[in-house]
C-alpha cells in the first residue's frame, strides 16, 4: 500500500511539474475549471484522495485532454486498487481512444469489485465485440440486460445501434430469463400482510432480574446439631437418694379397715 501511494505521488508530481498544457486553458470564471484548479491544488499538496483524483481525471477528459485524464485515473487506482469507479472511468477513456483491449482489462477490474455493475458489463461486451470476441460479448451483453433490462432499449441506450450482436444477445437474455420465469409469487393473505406492514412491532419485555441466592461458604456453614440422647425409660416408682436409679416398689393400696369384734 505504501509503495502504491509513493508511486501515485511521483506520477502526480511529474504531471504537475511538466506544466500540463490543459492548465493554460483554465479560467476561474468557469465552474468546471474552478473544480479542476481546486483538485489540482489537492493533488500537488499530496492531500488528494483516490476519488479526488478520479473526479479530476473525468473533468480533465471532458476538457478535451484524454492523456492527462488517463494519468490521473491511473494515479487514483495506485492509491486505491479497489476504487472500481476509477477503473470504470479509465476503461471509458481508453475505449474513447479506440484502445478496446486495454479497456477490457479495466472493465473486468471494475466487475471484480462489483459484479452487478450493469453499465460496466455492457461496455465490456462492446469492447469485446470490437476485439472480435463474439461469444464473450454475447454472454456479457446478456448479463448486462439481466441486471438492467433498460440497457437493451435503443431509446434509453443508443449504443445498441453500434452493436451487430444484439439479436443474439437479446435472444440469449430471453432464454436465460425464460428458463427461470414463473407466475408472480403472491402472499397467502394480502390483507394480513398489509396489517403487519402497518403495525409497529412491540418491544420485547425485559427479562426479570435473576433472583438473589444466598451462598453459604464452608466457614459460615452452621455446625451439625448434636444428637439428642433420650433418657432410658424408668420403672414407675420413686428413685432412691443419690441418683442410683434403684426403684422402690410403690406402696400397696390400703384395703378396708377391719371392724373390731366384741
Amino acid at each position: 500500500m505504501r509503495r502504491s501511494m509513493v508511486g501515485a505521488a511521483v506520477l502526480i508530481l511529474a504531471t504537475a511539474a511538466s506544466g500540463s498544457v490543459f492548465e493554460r486553458f483554465l479560467s476561474p470564471e468557469r465552474p468546471a475549471d474552478r473544480a479542476i484548479m481546486n483538485y489540482l491544488e489537492l493533488a500537488k499538496s499530496g492531500r488528494a484522495s483516490s476519488m479526488d483524483l478520479a473526479n479530476l481525471g473525468v473533468l480533465i477528459f471532458e476538457k478535451g485532454f484524454p492523456g492527462d485524464a488517463e494519468d490521473y485515473l491511473k494515479a487514483a487506482l495506485k492509491l486505491d486498487k479497489h476504487n472500481y469507479e476509477a477503473a470504470y472511468r479509465l476503461g471509458l477513456v481508453l475505449q474513447r481512444e479506440g484502445r478496446d483491449r486495454e479497456a477490457v482489462r479495466y472493465y473486468k477490474m471494475t466487475l471484480k469489485q462489483r459484479r452487478g455493475y450493469a453499465e460496466a458489463r455492457f461496455m465490456l461486451a462492446m469492447a469485446e465485440e470490437r476485439c472480435g470476441r463474439r461469444e464473450a460479448a454475447i454472454r456479457d451483453y446478456a448479463k448486462a440486460y439481466r441486471y438492467a433490462p433498460q440497457l437493451a432499449d435503443p431509446k434509453r441506450n443508443p449504443l445498441v445501434y453500434d452493436s451487430h450482436l444484439q439479436t443474439e444477445a437479446v435472444l440469449r437474455h430471453y432464454q436465460e430469463s425464460a428458463g427461470t420465469s414463473t407466475l408472480p409469487v403472491t402472499e397467502i393473505d394480502p390483507a394480513a400482510v398489509r396489517r403487519m406492514m402497518a403495525a409497529r412491532p412491540e418491544a420485547a419485555p425485559a427479562p426479570p432480574p435473576p433472583a438473589a441466592t444466598a451462598t453459604v461458604t464452608p466457614a459460615s456453614a452452621p455446625a451439625p446439631a448434636a444428637p439428642v440422647r433420650r433418657p432410658a425409660p424408668q420403672p414407675v416408682g420413686r428413685a432412691l437418694p443419690g441418683g442410683l436409679g434403684a426403684a422402690v416398689p410403690p406402696p400397696a393400696t390400703p384395703g378396708p379397715t377391719p371392724t373390731p369384734t366384741r
